[in-house]
């Protein structure tokens, strides 16, 4: 009855994971790159990157607005005090308090805010085409690392099918071997043949294993996600042989220099450079603000006069006071109230030559952009050009090898015949047989580099990167 019961649970488990394995999606290129987009560490960074300068560009726009600050302070004195409201001296234990509210907004700074606003706008339009280019990047590795599995499982099949026909061989020469036309230890060497197909079997699959990994961990899985990890194995062709021959370098990089992120993210940061040389002369300028300020404070040892006596002596009276009394905080508060508007004008004369230096290094800056952005122009021409001769040179090698194979496909089925009818021998048959797989594994991988290879081109005119 238990292993009944147990059979039951096992048999119920393994429904379950198979039914799980039969709902799993698979994963196609565009899921691929659409989830290493959202998760990589390295798009993200460069994502949060794009929103400080974001929240910087903002900021040089609120710097127009005044600031305004309100403090308070209340103090309880023990002894002799100074009465801050009359800056006269107390006797006695006391206690005060102090508000003040205080504004400044500036008028005239050289044109140094608006061209810090500019600048930051740059400097924002510099980090969104850096993220821009880190989403690029990031299609383009997943796609190698994608069309680097498809490979790899297209190279299990050739090592399967060498190990099929070394399993037909052995069939072969142990029938010869039965018909006494073969020494029995002609199947020593087709045996030894099957022991490294099999191997060879072992490895390409191990390879399989590796690149899929290489994928997961580019896209950085979680421990669970990488457990139900399948790739969509499309089929994928080179039929569009005469797409390479419509194809110009010229014409790619003129369109790339006006498109690609990373020129626009040069050419960005010249320009910041530029506004940052135009801050720099603005440091000469004289700057003029407005401030103002509303304050109010309220001493303990405050005394007003309660009643006043009349002393009359000889005709003469005079009047003194005979009574006093705290003053309430909100009458003292009132008297104390305070209102200060001014204008502030800064006229720079010396400081030690860090204005001129600042002017100097901007315009350096300047010339350093400039040849920064010289050098990614250079730079791109120079990938869009060994791209191009790389793709022409794959298309090139495939048909080569398409030729190849056809050739050896003839050459294996005519020498197994010769094999069979006991003209060939079997070191001409496994040497035809090896140019075929050979050859078979050399077509595999001129597909796949010319498709990778036309993927790059397609980056560079900004299509988007599917093997549809």
């Amino acid at each position: 009855m238990r292993f009944l019961r147990f059979s039951l649970i096992a048999l119920f488990i393994g429904t379950l994971q198979f039914s799980h394995a039969q709902t799993t999606e698979k994963w196609t290129l565009e899921k691929c790159i659409s989830y290493a987009l959202q998760n990589n560490l390295q798009v993200r960074q460069a994502a949060v990157t794009a929103k400080l300068s974001g929240a910087d560009h903002l900021q040089s726009k609120l710097n127009f607005l005044p600031t305004i600050d309100a403090n308070g302070s209340y103090s309880d004195n023990f002894g002799n005090g100074f009465n801050p409201q009359t800056f006269s001296f107390a006797q006695g234990n006391s206690q005060s308090v102090q508000l003040q509210l205080t504004g400044s907004m500036p008028i005239f700074t050289g044109l140094q805010q608006i061209y810090n606003v500019q600048k930051a706008r740059y400097d924002f339009m510099a980090s969104k085409f850096d993220y821009e280019t880190a989403q690029t990047n990031m299609a383009l590795n997943v796609a190698s690392a994608y069309l680097q599995i498809l490979l790899n499982q297209e190279i299990v099949k050739v090592a399967e099918k060498q190990r099929e026909l070394t399993i037909a061989q052995h069939d072969i020469v142990q029938n010869k071997i039965k018909a006494g036309s073969l020494p029995e230890a002609a199947i020593y060497d087709v045996e030894s043949q099957m022991g490294r197909d099999d191997v060879a079997v072992v490895n390409s699959k191990n390879s399989v294993d590796l690149a899929i990994l290489g994928l997961a961990q580019l896209l950085q899985l979680t421990v669970q996600e990488e457990r139900t990890f399948v790739i969509d194995a499309p089929e994928v062709k080179a039929d569009n042989m005469g797409d390479i021959a419509a194809l110009a370098s010229k014409d790619i990089f003129t369109y790339a220099i006006q498109n690609q992120p990373v020129i626009k993210s040069a050419e960005a940061r010249l320009q910041s450079a530029n506004a940052t040389q135009k801050i720099s002369y603005g440091g000469f300028s004289p700057t003029l603000s407005a401030f103002g300020s509303l304050s109010s404070g309220y001493f303990s040892q405050d005394r007003q006069v309660l009643r006043y006596d009349t002393f009359a002596l000889g005709g003469f009276s005079t009047t003194f006071p005979a009574e006093y009394g705290k003053i309430p905080l909100n009458q003292e508060l009132s008297n104390n109230f305070r209102q200060v508007v001014g204008l502030q004008l800064d006229i720079p004369l010396f400081s030690r030559g860090t204005k001129v230096i600042n002017m100097q290094k901007a315009k350096l800056q300047v010339q350093i952009r400039q040849l920064q952005l010289e050098s990614s122009k250079n730079q791109l021409r120079a990938d869009i050009e060994q791209a191009y001769a790389n793709a022409k040179a794959a298309a090139g090698s495939y048909l080569a090898n398409k030729k190849s194979l056809e050739a050896s496909q003839k050459a294996y089925e005519s020498t197994e015949t010769r094999y069979k009818a006991g003209i060939a021998s079997n070191f001409d048959l496994e040497q035809s047989k090896d140019n075929l797989i050979s050859a078979e594994s050399e077509i595999v991988k001129a597909k796949y580099t010319y498709v990778f290879r036309m993927k790059i081109l397609d980056f560079y005119q900004g299509k988007a990167i599917t093997l549809n």
